[in-house]
């Protein structure tokens, strides 16, 4: 597809969004449209925010706890389009971007084998006894 059919699909979402702000704002008024379209733009500079600054506390805990990272790297890519989606002015990408906030989550990872048994720590160990079995005395 080239940069040509990028710039054409670009071209055809623009034109969608327009019409879509024309239908809103046909059936809703000016004003309750402007409004949506300035809520829609704050709601999504918040979010990216929010992604932004709940991500690295989020993937030091994924990774301190033995947890793959993928769920909260999914989860924090799924905020961050939306955000950007709801920056567009439109309400068609709103609704992408309503359907990528509503979109499930991934499922919980499964434990690692050092959860799996509950704080037991493998290791060798032998008993070492001095002086006949008595313990040797305290300093």
């Amino acid at each position: 597809m080239g940069l040509k059919g990028a710039g054409i699909i670009a071209l055809a979402l623009m034109g969608l969004e327009m019409v879509g702000i024309y239908l809103v704002g046909r059936e809703l008024g000016g004003l309750y449209t402007l409004l949506a379209l300035l809520f829609s733009l704050a709601f999504g500079g918040w979010l990216i925010r929010h992604a932004g600054t709940s991500f690295l506390p989020e993937l030091a805990g994924s990774l301190q706890s033995g947890h793959a990272p993928i769920g909260i790297l999914w989860k924090t890519g799924r905020k961050l389009a939306a955000g950007l989606l709801l920056i567009f002015p439109g309400f068609f990408s709103d609704a992408v971007a309503l359907i990528l906030l509503l979109w499930p989550g991934a499922a919980a990872p499964a434990p690692t084998r050092s959860e799996a048994r509950d704080g037991v720590i493998e290791g060798e160990w032998r008993r070492e006894e001095e002086d006949g079995g008595r313990l040797p005395p305290s300093a």
